[in-house]
């Protein structure tokens, strides 16, 4: 949205003074009248600014000049035509008959454009998005102002209609924009589903002012009725000061068959969604964040905004502000739940300050701790199995942990960094709500300590290697093995703290770090070794620094005392888990990503996670991921790409499901571009068996295309 950048690139006054003036055909001289005039292909220079046309007048003694036929303005690179150009050399002031410009992905015309270099007008004017065409989005105005500053050149409109191509489908009377930045989003999908009947999805936004755009998201389901909602997008950054954020909603009087949500309770008609996601920093230190996402059923996302269901099947809703000091940082976060069919942890709110790992003075040994007040509150009735004899249960709780450590360099290899840590918490309101109901201890006091040490070394050698393949330029090995040890005492104090953190199943190495640990309810004594082995393979990067190329690192826990618990409350192994991480990074067109637990003692792979892409330029590219979790998840999924011409790309993408041995997801489509401005997608999709999708679909998108 540069465009006219030419113009605001002009010297404040073009230069009177003898231009070069060069045509095909003689140049005419009238001494008498100080006339210059050239004919064919004329050319006049004023410095780094040249003015061509068929025919070129200058007058010398009064500055002027006067260009017409295919006349034309330009400067590096950047370039005005039109019928006619005239210029007062001496005040800079300029008008064209007819301009035309643009610059990707703006063109623009309009009857007459006249001003100075820093403040244009451009009559009855034009602003397509990309080249004009019978579909381009495009701004018809009575006048267009153009002001150049240092930060940014503002578009000022009066008499805003926003069309699509001849199709006028919004107003506004006044309309302010800076160049840089997007004008319009639509996106719009129609199709069939056995569950939605044909449907209509549409999400438009048009930008209000220079900062925000508004629209809304509006669908038609010919089962299910009509779906509106507003839509908005924000960006604001001035000096330290920067904000950005999104709005989308939607509402529908259901008028289908709404099936049972996640819970089997019957789906109330009246349904709606609304998510907001906001960023804001201000200077260096405060920033806040917060993501609203609020849905009134677990399946109205799943039936109406498939995509975004797919990427956040279980949404989060929290807000945070954060302060950074010196050596601390001051924070206070809640999360609450807006559902009633989602189990959350809500925090109502937390409290806390950070203190940083610092110097105690000249010792050697550093010190960070935390304090935090939070309230906790968790809602067991949102569990689709229920949960015998509970409802809910609540607590505010006190925790106050601390942490020396002393890192020894013992020789040029090895470190050693023994450390102890120290965690002590009090529980107080607590409320579990029971049928029948009980009366549970209103306090309780807990305390956990913590010793250990780790032992890292560290090697490398740089090896004369060069591949034009691979694009390596040198290569350095780097091996770090590790010896971790901990132990945590089990907890001392009253055993009557009700546990709301719990322990969670994850695919990460659990932490060992007594500070950071989040399930401090559900703690049990624990008594390990994990041993580590690190290994890195990295070679000099085009521009500056270096990029990897391998990694390969093996982790291995060891229980020397069992009593500490999984998530299903199953006692582990000693030689607990393996855990395995690699990526092989090569080259641009091949990447690779392993990440894997192996249940060591037994010898069985508990979890498995693989990327794998391969591309050939701009011309195919292939995506193949595997999803394994013991006796849950066995899945395969292979994303293609393919470039059949300039302007059509062909996508497949499947999902094989071992456990069920059917592919119980596949996408055929294809991508089309329809001029310059817009996406055109077809698709098919099947499905074996949904829940609540439909078997077979066909859906044909629009999308405006972004720069």
């Amino acid at each position: 949205m540069r465009f006219l950048l030419l113009l605001f690139c002009l010297p404040a006054a073009l230069v009177a003074s003898l231009p070069e003036l060069s045509s095909i055909d003689p140049i005419e001289y009238d001494e008498t009248a100080q006339r210059l005039v050239a004919r064919g292909d004329a050319r006049l220079n004023f410095e780094s600014t040249q003015v061509s046309a068929d025919e070129i007048i200058y007058y010398q003694e009064y500055g002027l000049a006067d260009a017409q036929g295919d006349a034309a303005i330009m400067r590096e690179g950047y370039r005005m035509v039109g019928d006619r150009v005239s210029f007062d050399a001496n005040d800079g002031i300029f008008t064209v008959q007819g301009p035309r410009t643009g610059t990707w992905p703006l063109y623009a015309k309009g009857l007459e454009a006249g001003g100075t270099v820093r403040d244009m007008t451009i009559e009855n004017a034009q602003i397509y998005y990309t080249d004009p065409g019978a579909l381009t989005p495009n701004i018809k105005a009575r006048r267009v102002r153009f002001q150049a500053s240092e930060a940014n050149t503002i578009m000022r409109i009066k008499g805003a209609t926003f069309r699509i191509g001849q199709f006028p489908f919004f107003y506004l009377p006044r309309f302010t924009y800076y160049l840089s930045e997007a004008p319009f989003y639509f996106d719009i999908d129609l199709g069939k589903k056995g569950n939605l009947g044909q449907y209509l999805q549409t999400t438009s936004l048009i930008p209000i002012n220079p900062s925000f755009r508004i629209g809304s998201n509006i669908d038609y389901y010919a089962k299910r009725g009509v779906l509106i909602g507003p839509a908005s997008q924000y960006v604001y950054d001035v000096g330290s000061h920067s904000m950005v954020g999104a709005l989308s909603s939607g509402y529908i009087e259901d008028k289908g068959n709404t099936g049972v949500d996640l819970l089997n309770n019957p789906i109330d008609p009246d349904r709606s969604y609304l998510d907001w996601r906001h960023r804001h920093h201000i200077g260096e230190r405060v920033s806040f964040q917060a993501n609203l996402s609020y849905r009134s059923d677990s399946a109205v996302m799943r039936d109406f905004r498939e995509n975004v269901y797919n990427d956040d099947q279980m949404p989060d809703t929290y807000a945070e502000a954060v302060y950074l000091g010196d050596n601390f940082l001051l924070s206070a976060f809640v999360r609450f739940n807006p559902s009633d069919y989602l189990r959350v942890t809500e925090r109502l709110p937390e409290f806390r300050f950070d203190y940083l790992p610092s110097p105690m003075g000249n010792l050697g040994i550093y010190q960070q701790g935390a304090i935090s007040y939070a309230l906790l509150r968790d809602d067991l009735n949102k569990i689709p199995a229920g949960t015998d004899g509970m409802t809910a249960q609540s607590y505010g709780r006190f925790d106050l942990n601390y942490q020396l450590l002393q890192p020894l360099r013992l020789n040029e290899s090895f470190t050693l960094t023994p450390l102890a840590a120290a965690r002590f918490s009090n529980y107080h309101d607590q409320v579990v709500k029971t049928t029948p109901a009980t009366t549970p201890t209103k306090n309780a006091n807990l305390s956990r300590y913590a010793i250990g040490f780790d032992l890292t070394a560290q090697a490398q050698a740089t090896y004369a290697t060069r591949n034009a393949i691979w694009g390596i330029r040198g290569l350095r090995h780097t091996l770090r093995p590790s010896l971790k040890y901990r132990y945590f005492s089990k907890p001392d104090g009253s055993s009557d703290a009700i546990q709301i953190e719990r322990l969670n199943h994850e695919l990460n190495r659990p932490t060992l770090d007594l500070t950071e640990l989040r399930s401090l309810d559900q703690f049990t004594e624990t008594h390990l070794i994990r041993l580590g082995l690190e290994n890195r393979f990295q070679t000099r990067a085009q521009s500056y620094g270096s990029r990897t190329l391998a990694a390969l690192n093996f982790y291995q826990d060891i229980l020397l005392d069992r009593e500490e618990q999984k998530h299903d409350d199953t006692v582990p192994d000693t030689l607990h888990a393996t855990w395995v991480e690699m990526l092989v990074h090569p080259a641009p067109w091949l990447k690779f990503d392993l990440a894997a637990r192996i249940s060591t003692q037994q010898m069985s792979l508990d979890e498995l996670r693989t990327r794998t892409t391969l591309l050939s330029g701009d011309a195919w590219r292939i995506s193949l991921s595997t999803d394994l979790m013991l006796d849950n998840i066995d899945q395969y999924r292979i994303y293609y790409i393919h470039r059949l011409s300039e302007n059509h790309h062909f996508i497949a993408n499947t999902r094989y499901n071992a456990d069920m041995g059917v592919f119980d997801y596949t996408s055929i489509g294809l991508v089309s571009d329809l001029g310059s401005a817009w996406e055109l997608l077809y698709d098919v999709t099947m499905r074996d068996n949904p829940v609540r999708e439909s078997d077979f679909e066909f859906s044909v998108g629009l999308r405006l295309v972004e720069p």
